[in-house]
C-alpha cells in the first residue's frame, strides 16, 4: 500500500484494488500517525481499522481473495444471486459494508447505499428499491422497533451483526415482520462466521458457515482456521510503538471470544475481556448488559467497569434518557447480590461508527 494512501470512493471495483480505509471521524492524532506510518507492500489488499484494548489500533490486512472467500460462503448461506437487491447502510470503512459490496459483486447483484442512518429512510430506500439483503447493528434494529415500523415486503433477509442481538427485541422485530438473521463475525475473518438459517428458528446456536473451522481452548475461547482470515495486521500502541503482525500460528487465529460448539453450531458466551472479579467472584458484564437492556426498552444503557482496590471492580449504570435510568434501577435484580451497581446515572453513551456501545474501564 503506498505510504499514506486513503480511499473513501464508492466505486464497486474498489475493493479489488485494495487501499486504507479510515473512519472519517477518526481522531486526528491517530489518522496523522497511522498515515505517516509506512505500511507492508501487500498487493490487493484492504485495510481496516479496528479498535482494540488499552488505546491500540490494529490496521488489519485483507486480501481480495480472503474477502472473496467469506463472500462466497455468505452468498451461499442466504441463496443470494445476480437477482438479489442488497441495501447497505453500513459504512464501507467497516466489514460489514464492504462485504456487502464485494458479496453483490461475486455474483452480479446490485447494491445500493445509505449515506446516513435514519430509520425511516432506509424503510423508504429498502421499499423504493425493492431491497431483498441488508445488514444491521442492533442499534439500527432497535430504532426500527421504536419507531414501530413494518419490514418492506421486498426484504427476504436482514443479516445482524456487530454485537448481540437481544431475544426481547428480536421478538418485537419479528412482529413488525423483520426477517432477522442473528451472525458472529469479525474484521480478522472478513465477516461473518456463523449466520442464523433464513426461516430458522430463533435458538441462539448458530449455524458455521462452510469455509471456517473453530476450535477451543480448555476456557473455550475460540479459535480460527479459513481462506477468509487476514494476512495480518498493524498494531499501533502506546505513543510510538508500531508493529507488523501475522497473528495466526499454522493457520490458526485466536480471538478474544468465548463460545460453545456443538455439531458445526456455535453460541456465543462472550469475550474474554467483558470477563472482570468483583469480590472474588467472576462476572461477565458484556452478558449482565445484555440481560438489563432486554429490562430497558425506552432508551440504551451501560455498565461501566471501575477498579477498586477491596473490591477488584465495581459496576456502575449508565441510561441516556431519565425514563431508561427509572426502568435501569427496577431492573436491578438482574444483578447478583455481588456485583450489584454501585451507582446509577444519566448521561450520553457514545456509540462506534457501528452503533456499538463504547464501555469505559478504568
Amino acid at each position: 500500500m503506498p505510504k499514506g494512501k486513503e480511499l473513501f470512493c464508492r466505486e464497486d471495483a474498489l475493493w479489488e484494488r485494495g487501499g486504507l480505509r479510515l473512519n472519517p471521524r477518526m481522531a486526528s492524532t491517530w489518522r496523522e500517525r497511522i498515515l505517516a506510518t509506512a505500511f507492508p507492500e501487500l498487493a490487493g489488499h484492504v485495510w481496516l481499522a479496528s479498535s482494540g484494548t488499552g488505546g491500540s489500533i490494529k490496521i488489519i490486512a485483507l486480501s481480495k481473495s480472503a474477502l472473496e472467500a467469506s463472500a462466497a460462503a455468505v452468498n451461499g448461506h442466504l441463496e443470494a444471486t445476480a437477482e438479489d437487491v442488497w441495501l447497505n447502510p453500513l459504512p464501507l470503512f467497516h466489514v460489514g459494508g464492504l462485504g456487502i459490496v464485494v458479496r453483490a459483486a461475486v455474483v452480479g447483484a446490485r447494491w445500493e447505499a445509505q449515506s446516513f442512518w435514519d430509520a425511516a429512510e432506509f424503510v423508504r430506500l429498502v421499499t423504493n428499491h425493492k431491497a431483498t439483503l441488508t445488514s444491521l447493528v442492533p442499534t439500527q434494529v432497535h430504532d426500527l422497533v421504536r419507531g414501530s415500523f413494518l419490514a418492506p415486503p421486498s426484504l427476504r433477509a436482514v443479516v445482524v451483526g456487530g454485537g448481540a442481538l437481544e431475544k426481547s427485541l428480536q421478538a418485537q422485530a419479528a412482529k413488525l415482520g423483520w426477517p432477522l438473521l442473528p451472525s458472529y463475525g469479525l474484521t480478522e475473518a472478513a465477516s461473518q462466521v456463523a449466520t442464523a438459517r433464513i426461516n430458522g428458528d430463533t435458538s441462539p446456536w448458530l449455524p458455521l458457515l462452510p469455509h471456517i473451522e473453530v476450535r477451543l481452548d480448555a476456557a473455550k475461547i475460540m479459535s480460527l482456521r479459513g481462506p477468509s482470515l487476514l494476512t495480518g495486521w498493524m498494531l499501533f500502541e502506546g505513543e510510538d510503538a508500531v508493529r507488523w503482525e501475522n497473528p495466526k500460528v499454522d493457520g490458526w487465529l485466536q480471538t478474544q471470544d468465548r463460545c460453545e460448539l456443538q455439531g458445526g453450531m456455535l453460541r456465543m458466551m462472550g469475550r474474554t475481556d467483558d470477563l472482570v472479579k468483583v469480590r472474588g467472584e467472576l462476572v461477565d458484564v458484556g452478558a449482565l448488559e445484555r440481560a438489563l437492556q432486554a429490562q430497558v426498552p425506552t432508551g440504551l444503557v451501560r455498565v461501566d467497569v471501575k477498579c477498586d482496590a477491596r473490591n477488584g471492580a465495581t459496576l456502575h449504570v449508565v441510561a441516556e434518557h431519565l425514563e431508561a435510568l427509572h426502568e435501569a434501577q427496577e431492573a436491578f435484580s438482574v444483578f447478583p447480590p455481588y456485583a450489584r451497581p454501585t451507582s446509577f446515572r444519566r448521561g450520553r453513551i457514545p456509540l462506534n461508527s457501528l452503533g456499538k456501545k463504547i464501555r469505559f474501564t478504568g
